[in-house]
């Protein structure tokens, strides 16, 4: 059997070797990212009302491990996988997890439904569109009910202002977003089902948490 052929990204690479903690810092700190942080919080609460407790969630990529007490919060037994060596040793600080493990999620080293769900935060948007479909194939599979995750999309006030920037000929960031009928169309690709959108703050966030199953 021919060895599995993973893909070439920034956070497959640079995060490996990464300061973490001041990631976390920068991600994560001041009172606008905190308030941001806890809008996500919720939303991911939301997305996982249907999950009973005390089901296994695994948390991919756990990242700095900052879903970990909300997961235990809601009675999952959770476990966390980065392949990122340096956000594994800030993970393990959190009490939340039942156990974190070094693993690549394009390869994952468990059976297909192995966890009652699956959370997949801050990763979807560093992959190409072709490469989006066989990762969420990969990671709902390995879930016996959802796979949770964060895409990011364009309808927030952000996204106008920087088109009215181009339009006016000055500098504007360009990212990676998803339209509601793209993130359908590549969630059908996976051969999975778009279950429900959450919207972590509507208008202001560019940040959807998505409910996928694989398709029966």
């Amino acid at each position: 059997m021919p060895a599995p052929v993973t893909q070439s990204y920034d956070a497959r690479w640079g995060y490996r070797d990464i300061d973490a903690r001041r990631y976390e810092r920068r991600r994560y700190g001041g009172l606008v990212r905190t308030l941001a942080l806890e809008s996500l919080k919720r939303a991911f609460g939301r997305a996982l009302a249907d999950v009973a407790p005390p089901g296994v969630v695994l948390d991919i990529p756990c990242g700095t491990g900052i879903l970990a007490e909300l997961l235990r919060g809601r009675g999952f037994r959770v476990v966390g996988a980065d392949i990122s060596p340096a956000m594994l040793e800030v993970a393990r600080e959190h009490e939340g997890f039942a156990g974190v493990v070094r693993a690549d999620l394009e390869v994952p080293p468990w059976r297909p439904g192995t966890f009652d769900a699956v959370v997949c935060s801050r990763f979807l948007m560093h992959l190409s569109p072709e490469g989006r479909p066989p990762v969420l194939r990969t990671l709902a599979a390995l879930s016996r009910g959802p796979l949770v995750a964060t895409v990011c999309h364009p309808y927030t006030v952000k996204q106008l202002l920087r088109r009215g920037r181009r339009a006016l000929g000055l500098r504007a960031k360009q990212s990676q977003r998803l339209t509601r009928s793209r993130l359908a169309a590549e969630v059908r690709d996976a051969g999975c089902v778009l279950e429900r959108v959450v919207p972590v703050f509507p208008v202001l966030s560019e940040v959807w948490v998505v409910v996928i199953r694989t398709a029966p």
